[in-house]
């Protein structure tokens, strides 16, 4: 009881300070946005069902299966579903240290947008589940799959790849951005400082792929995921909440990245972002294909780090030319996005569901502060809803073709190691935001602050709210924090 009275105080002073800032009109909604019950009522209804089974949840609680069946059900290895059975390097049986991270920021999601404890439960057993076998204590590196055979966490160190690594750290970021949990944050700061420490050469300017070679890669190759993945996995997230000195170190550092990004993989005359630029002539269409999804994330990631280090022409840089992006992948004709640029240019029109998660995102995001952007959602948004959603059984598919409006049928599974909660959940989590923004609703999402945190350090996940309503419940021993946010952008 005395800590209830302890955290309604605390939040009467936040009342109080946060709603002195005025609000201005929210933007208008255009007709058809799905609106924010609309957003959760796809999460709870069409994406935890297939996250919520026994099948689910692991075995102990946190050690999530990286690999599913389509009807959610358990990979039976002696006789798999034909969708696991039909590629071959799924039957490997590991549990990928990816996939358990997505999965964990997918109940973090859950519980941000529901306020309901199990779903903060089942993050904090995939935290600490990543905590105990995941991390290596001896380098503060982390693992990158589990051999469910042999119980062996591997590769070496030497193999480990920046990519993998910022992975490994979503889950637990998020985590900590609900929570504020200390015992957490020693372990995001040592992993963040190895990747930037090991990875990190000077002759590519850029973060290498590993530290030694092996045959099918070079230890140099430079690509695009070992910068972009550091910012979107969890340093965007995180930097605005870390104490000094910490702080200002992971904004100069975003920065450098968000350099790098432009300076090493984007193509002006393409306005593009190439995956892997081991040659000047590699960033072009007219030598490599690439997609729209790493495109659209690199400028979604440099805005946000323009707004947090404070540097406008990044902003600018990534607004004029992301608009650019969604002009170009948006298909009128069926109102759906576009998955790549083929080489020489033209567009592959396929689906898939994280390049059609971002794109979606990005628009939502510039639709914040220009309604004229919301104009892609209805459509866009009505397409996935329709046919990226399996109905029957939950989730949604890896693929479409375009021509059938249907999944290929070599496409992978719902459930494998790069497919996991977190592109699906990430993206009901924006729409959301988004969507209760341009209706002029409120943003109410839900924390669990180890205590009361400082009130400028209290964000709905990557923007920012001119105001802020805050109240508290405690369940269970557990403080339940319900924020309601005005004035996203």
């Amino acid at each position: 009881m005395k800590r209830s009275i302890r955290l309604s105080l605390a939040t009467l002073v936040v009342v109080m300070a946060a709603c002195a800032v005025p609000v201005s009109s929210p933007p208008a909604a255009p007709a058809g946005l799905p609106d924010g019950q609309r957003w959760l009522r796809h999460l709870n209804e069409e994406l935890l069902p297939f996250w919520t089974s026994e099948a689910a949840l692991g075995d102990p609680l946190g050690n999530f299966p990286s690999v599913r069946c389509n009807d959610g059900g358990r990979v039976d290895w002696a006789n798999p579903c034909p969708e696991v059975g039909r590629n071959p390097w799924l039957m490997m049986n590991r549990n990928y240290v990816v996939a358990m991270s997505r999965q964990t920021y997918g109940y973090g999601v859950a519980f941000h947008l529901t306020g309901d404890p199990r779903y903060l439960r089942y993050a904090k057993a995939g935290v600490d589940y990543l905590r105990r076998n995941a991390f290596d204590r001896q380098t503060g590196s982390a693992f990158a799959y589990r051999d469910n055979e042999t119980g062996a966490w591997g590769p070496e160190p030497a193999y480990r790849n920046p990519q993998e690594l910022a992975y490994a750290l979503l889950g637990v970021g998020f985590y900590y951005y609900l929570t504020r949990d200390p015992e957490v944050l020693p372990d995001i700061l040592k992993a963040k400082d190895y990747i930037f420490k090991r990875y990190y050469n000077p002759k590519l300017n850029a973060l290498q792929w590993m530290l030694e070679s092996t045959g099918d890669a070079q230890a140099t190759d430079k690509r695009l995921t070992a910068q972009l993945d550091q910012l979107n996995a969890y340093m965007v997230l995180l930097t605005p909440l870390l104490p000094e000195p910490q702080r200002t170190e992971w904004k100069q550092d975003m920065a450098r990245l968000a350099r790098i990004l432009i300076d090493e993989f984007y193509s002006p005359e393409d306005n593009l972002f190439f995956l892997r630029v081991n040659a000047p002539e590699e960033k072009s269409s007219r030598v490599a294909e690439t997609d729209f999804g790493h495109t659209i994330k690199a400028f979604w990631m440099i805005r946000f780090v323009g707004q947090i280090t404070g540097q406008p022409d990044l902003v600018e840089f990534a607004e004029a030319n992301g608009a650019r992006v969604l002009e170009r992948a948006f298909l009128a004709d069926t109102g759906s996005w576009a998955s790549y640029v083929r080489k020489g240019g033209a567009l592959n029109p396929d689906k898939e569901w994280w390049i059609y998660a971002e794109l979606n995102q990005f628009a939502a995001t510039m639709a914040l502060k220009d309604p004229a952007y919301a104009r892609y959602l209805p459509p866009a948004t009505d397409y996935y809803f329709t046919h990226f959603v399996d109905h029957a059984h939950g989730e949604v598919w890896t693929a479409l073709d375009a021509r059938t409006n249907r999944p290929p049928v070599d496409a992978m599974p719902k459930a494998w190691p790069w497919k996991s909660a977190y592109h699906s959940f990430e993206h009901a989590l924006v729409g959301y935001i988004a969507a209760q923004q341009l209706y002029g609703a409120p943003v109410v999402l839900y924390y669990a602050f180890d205590q009361t945190p400082d009130s400028t350090t209290i964000h709905p996940y990557f923007f920012r709210a001119r105001a802020f309503r805050l109240d508290v419940r405690v369940e269970d021993g557990l403080a339940i924090y319900r924020v309601e946010f005005s004035g996203v952008r």
